[in-house]
């Protein structure tokens, strides 16, 4: 390598990018050296040292050589060039000194740090106090913890409902370390989201992403606040492990995102990232079992999206509503019992359209619109793909054994 083209590379790196190491084998394999910087906190190096050992050619090779190097010198400059450029920014560095050629890489860098610097700002810890009353009617105040990420420059944070649900009085804290009081927009059970909002305008926000593009193994950064606001904005990264996962909170079924990225109590509301720090999820949940480990939970940004509308212009959630509480009838029983599969009524609630319709306590519900139900879930699904004010053909099996066919008008869901 002639002395411009060493000049001319090591002019382009900057000193306070990377440590100065004499570019010597002893020195670079040097551990005490390591351990050193590892005990002062400095970057730990390693390096690939190749030395050119000149071999003993006859004057005709020698010749040879000296017409193909002035041949094909501009050649390996230009391949030289382009192997520098494609050194990720000054992370890493050629040095050369006599027969050697020295290749120092600082594995402090992790894909990581760059969302986490683009992405913690817009995440905040919250902590709420809530009035709970025990079993013998005294009154206490009970605090709690969890996480929030700012969406706009208007002050609106989205969290997870279960975070803010109850509570008396929502403090915020920034990423700063700012603390403001925050009042709640709105909330949905259903979904287990809410929006809360503070008065600061134009704090930094996050990005939102596209959750249907998430592939299984793709890099998975989740940003939160767990075991309260000691640890707010920790940082856990991971990878995405599987997609559409249905769970069953309470009544209610959700499709969610899996991850492996450590999500714990306190997590919940907070961001999961993805590779280009957009938030792809809101971490709601993980698996607590002694079998278990590294199966956390977020609900896909674009099922949150709309919900997240509704809640900031309506301050609530417009969902159709059948009327009744059920359960599934499965084969089995419906051999046992001499009854045709479907949804078991067992509540009609006053004055929601079931009940205008004539449906009853102890009906079966086995058709919507001419479709086969045979399960609640079925018709959870049916019900949520309609609107407020639709009217659905219901076929019941009910007293006398007899089917009937009624028409129910959807109203709205008071959630």
């Amino acid at each position: 390598m002639n002395d411009d083209f060493r000049r001319d590379f090591m002019e382009d790196v900057s000193k306070e990018d990377i440590e100065v190491i004499e570019t010597n084998e002893k020195e670079y394999g040097d551990t005490e050296r390591n351990e050193e910087n590892i005990e002062h906190n400095k970057p730990v190096f390693y390096t690939e040292v190749i030395e050119k050992k000149p071999k003993r050619w006859g004057k005709a090779a020698i010749a040879i050589t000296l017409a193909i190097g002035l041949a094909f010198g501009s050649a390996f400059g230009f391949l030289a060039d382009n192997i520098i450029d494609n050194l990720e920014g000054k992370n890493a560095v050629y040095a050369s000194q006599g027969n050697q050629y020295n290749y120092v890489i600082d594995k402090t860098v992790s894909p990581v740090v760059p969302i986490a610097k683009k992405v913690s700002p817009s995440i905040v810890a919250i902590r709420i106090k809530k009035s709970v009353q025990d079993f013998f009617g005294f009154t206490y105040e009970s605090e709690g913890n969890g996480s929030g990420i700012i969406i706009d420059n208007q002050g609106h944070i989205v969290t997870n409902n279960h975070v803010i649900d109850g509570s008396d009085n929502i403090i915020v804290v920034l990423h700063d370390g700012r603390e403001l009081s925050a009042k709640v927009v709105g909330r949905d059970v259903q979904t287990d989201l809410a929006v809360i909002k503070v008065e600061e305008k134009n704090l930094p926000y996050a990005e939102l992403g596209d959750s249907s593009t998430l592939e299984v193994g793709e890099l998975a950064v989740a940003i939160g606040s767990p075991m309260g606001t000691d640890y707010a904005g920790s940082v856990t990264a991971g990878i995405i492990s599987g997609l559409n996962r249905e769970l069953f909170v309470g009544n209610r079924s959700m499709k969610l995102i899996q991850t492996d990225a450590a999500i714990n109590p306190g997590n919940s509301g907070g961001a999961l990232v993805n590779s280009e720090g957009k938030v792809v999820g809101i971490n709601t949940l993980k698996l607590v079992r002694s079998q278990v480990e590294g199966m956390g939970f977020a609900i896909p940004i674009n099922e949150a999206k709309p919900i997240i509308q509704q809640l900031i212009e309506n301050k609530k959630v417009s969902r159709p509503y059948l009327g009744i509480t059920g359960q599934t009838i499965d084969e089995k029983t419906a051999k046992q019992y001499d009854v045709p599969q479907g949804v078991l009524i067992r509540q009609v609630i006053d004055g929601s359209g079931a009940d205008k319709a004539g449906l009853v306590r102890g009906d079966i519900i086995t058709k919507i619109d001419d479709e086969r139900v045979t399960t609640i879930e079925q018709l959870q699904k049916i019900i949520q793909s309609k609107k407020v004010g639709d009217v659905l053909k219901v076929e019941a099996y009910g007293e006398l054994n007899r089917y009937k066919t009624v028409e129910v008008k959807l109203t709205e869901s008071d959630n």
